[in-house]
């Protein structure tokens, strides 16, 4: 999801050529293309897909409003009315999609079929204890230290700064971090809501007023135990089928969970796997075409920003309104939330700038928040939780400025734990993780320009 980089996934062919599309240091298209003027002012080298980036923090963006619950008071009706007709939490599949795609397009080029190896879609030189390590340890610096900090500080939270409680209990969170920390969240979380919450920490509010239960910042980790579960999976899935199969596998799967009627906050809620299966088939398709010199450019169609803009705005609000109210437990309702976020990731796979806005100012939003996507998603539930906590302790905020002082505050909280949580964490444990998977990609002699840099 929300745990992996939006792009440097350098398209390369089993002969060592670069392929346009999806790739890094590529040179921006020629006029007459198909795109405009403008849009090939942008299409310089760079090392991300953009429009990743903008899948990523558009999934983000809409997740914070949909927390934001915790914040808003029970008189504001605007934003109950929009929760009314539209309920967001179909943007965790979004980030599904995103990883499954960039998950199994890195593995497909840092691990490319050597000759006699093309039944299969990574190579099988190294054997698939070194290959899957190479992706594991690559994936456990980059994600788990960060993901273990902010369980710390929740747990430091509930002890050191819980005067209102809005942390609840500090014995049933230490439950819940626990899970957390084993990447069984998902599972945890099921069987917190099928006991009717008696194991988690979900603590009705009793100091302040609330219309939900307080304590659950943790329960965000339910979808990133999720994801490391496919990324324990996934590397092994790729070694040991051949390709012809992948696709009917993921297809088979799918037909199989589309009838499956899923409630909201039950156990096949928590283990839904539709949108990541999408992903993987949109990264197998994407090679498979690559391979076969036929995705150089997007179809006409795709030619458009406007359009295209327009197109995504509306799957995005489609996401939305297929998880509000009865809609949201019928069958058929994820793997529709699967299609739309597969739609977004298949065109931003072309790379070509076409979701993410030109405004300069705005671009560079979504970008930032696209690459601090990870940190945010970690970050945003014990800032909204200590925004609570910091207005309890300065006697409340008041009168019709409550919900801007309160907006104002997490903004603020936030972005500023997520940045440093980047800075300071992420990005120099990642660079770690790289240099720790070195020895195990060394062994195939790959170019550093191939590995994928997530």
């Amino acid at each position: 999801m929300v745990g992996v980089e939006a792009g440097a996934v350098a398209a390369v062919d089993p002969g060592g050529r670069r392929r346009a599309g999806l790739g890094r240091h590529r040179r921006a298209p020629r006029r007459g293309q198909g795109l405009t003027k403008k849009q090939g002012s942008v299409m310089r080298a760079k090392d991300k897909n953009i429009d990743l980036e903008f899948l990523r923090a558009a999934a983000l963006l809409m997740i914070l409003f949909q927390h934001a619950e915790v914040l808003v008071s029970s008189s504001h009706q605007l934003y109950w009315d929009i929760r009314h007709h539209l309920n967001l939490w179909g943007s965790v599949d979004l980030f599904f999609c995103v990883s499954g795609f960039i998950i199994t397009r890195g593995l497909i080029q840092t691990f490319p079929p050597g000759p006699g190896e093309d039944r299969y879609l990574i190579s099988r030189r190294l054997g698939w204890k070194n290959t899957a390590l190479a992706f594991w340890v690559r994936r456990a610096w980059r994600l788990w230290p960060s993901a273990w900090l902010w369980i710390l500080l929740s747990l430091g939270c509930a002890v050191l700064l819980n005067r209102s409680g809005v942390f609840g209990n500090v014995g049933r969170m230490a439950w819940d971090a626990l899970a957390a920390f084993f990447h069984l969240a998902n599972f945890h979380w099921a069987g917190c809501y099928m006991q009717e919450l008696a194991t988690c920490n979900m603590m009705p509010a009793t100091l302040f007023e609330a219309h939900l239960p307080t304590g659950w910042n943790l329960a965000v980790y339910w979808s990133l135990s999720l994801e490391e579960q496919f990324y324990f999976l996934v590397p092994l899935l790729l070694f040991f089928i051949p390709k012809r199969w992948i696709a009917a596998a993921i297809g088979l799967a799918l037909l199989a969970l589309a009838p499956l009627s899923r409630d909201p906050l039950g156990l096949l809620w928590f283990v839904r796997v539709d949108a990541i299966l999408v992903g993987m088939a949109i990264g197998w398709a994407t090679h498979v075409l690559e391979q076969r010199g036929r995705r150089a450019m997007p179809p006409a169609w795709l030619r458009g920003k406007w359009l295209i803009q327009l197109l995504a705005l509306g799957v995005l609000l489609a996401i939305g309104w297929l998880g509000a109210g009865e809609r949201g437990g019928r069958a058929g309702t994820i793997t529709a939330i699967a299609a739309c976020s597969g739609l977004l990731v298949w065109i931003a796979s072309y790379d070509r700038d076409l979701l993410i806005p030109s405004n300069r100012i705005a671009r560079a939003f979504f970008v930032w928040m696209g690459n601090r996507s990870y940190c945010l998603y970690l970050v945003h539930m014990v800032a909204y939780f200590l925004t609570i906590e910091l207005w309890f302790r300065a006697g409340g905020a008041r009168g019709p400025w409550q919900q801007v002082a309160y907006f104002a505050t997490a903004a603020v909280l936030v972005s500023a734990f997520a940045e440093i949580t980047a800075r300071w964490v992420e990005t120099p444990l990642r660079r770690k993780g790289h240099a720790r998977a070195q020895p195990w990609l060394a062994r195939r002699g790959s170019q550093p320009d191939q590995i994928l840099h997530a």
